[in-house]
């Protein structure tokens, strides 16, 4: 009997071993697109991270810098053999000056083979406030960097997308519930406002919630506007105007609001 079941045992573990087989080619190939996800997003952050350092270094200059400075700034980002083709520039004199403000993320085009089209927008001050959109050509090999291959193209700007606000997703709510909403608003904003500890703010938040007060830091002024969207909760954008404590400069402000009605009473849940 035992000679019997040896074929049997020798057959069975030819079946199990082909099953697993089997199953790991099932999982490999999702093991893979796992991979190859994360190494595509890994070359993504490093193009528009090369490109926008590059556009910061790029775009600032100085009548008084010598192109061995500039090249020394630009070195980091692009092909040692291509240091002074990008360094190349000719101040009208030397208290020319242009400084970068902020550099902002636009779009990405991924062109094949680890090359990117990075497109910024730029601001800068030379000595007015500017802005440009530039397109930046970057080439990624994520076991070595990256480095920008290419001058940028400078482009027209574009405006930014009108994009309406996140409460006109949801229908407006009653005016009279906007209007019964309003003294609670105006008094949560200034207890906000004004109050130093959260216990101060317990006549305006939902008891199971807990909002941290300004402390004083700004000051009061007024309420301006109101939207009230959906039903309870609600969506609450409101438009006030307050005062810097420190300096007395007056500015406006827009919080967005979440508010539950609980017997006639309106609660504010959250801020942002």
């Amino acid at each position: 009997m035992g000679l019997r079941l040896v074929p049997k045992i020798v057959l069975w573990i030819m079946l199990t071993v082909s099953a697993l087989g089997s199953i790991s080619m099932w999982i490999r190939p999702e093991a893979g697109d796992s991979h190859q996800a994360e190494q595509m997003m890994l070359e993504q952050q490093m193009a528009i991270s090369t490109a926008s350092n590059f556009i910061r270094e790029w775009m600032t200059w100085s009548g008084e810098e010598t192109s061995e400075e500039r090249g020394g700034r630009l070195k980091p980002y692009v092909n040692r053999s291509d240091v002074a083709r990008f360094s190349v520039l000719q101040p009208a004199r030397k208290e020319t000056k242009q400084t970068v403000l902020a550099v902002e993320f636009v779009s990405l085009q991924r062109q094949g083979n680890g090359r990117y089209a990075v497109r910024l927008r730029a601001v800068v001050l030379n000595p007015a406030r500017n802005i440009w959109q530039v397109e930046v050509p970057v080439r990624v090999r994520p076991e070595q960097g990256a480095a920008v291959t290419d001058l940028p193209v400078l482009l027209p700007v574009q405006e930014p997308p009108e994009l309406p606000d996140e409460g006109e997703a949801e229908p407006h709510a009653a005016s009279e519930v906007k209007l019964r909403m309003r003294p609670t608003i105006e008094g949560f904003l200034k207890a906000m406002c004004t109050e130093t500890m959260p216990g101060n703010l317990a006549n305006y938040v939902d008891s199971d919630r807990t909002l941290i007060p300004l402390q004083g830091r700004i000051q009061w002024v007024s309420l301006d506007d109101m939207h009230v969207y959906g039903s309870d909760p609600y969506t609450v954008r409101a438009m006030f105007t307050v005062r810097d404590a420190a300096t007395g400069t007056v500015f406006p402000q827009v919080w967005k609001l979440r508010v539950k009605e609980d017997n006639q009473k309106f609660f504010v849940q959250s801020i942002g």
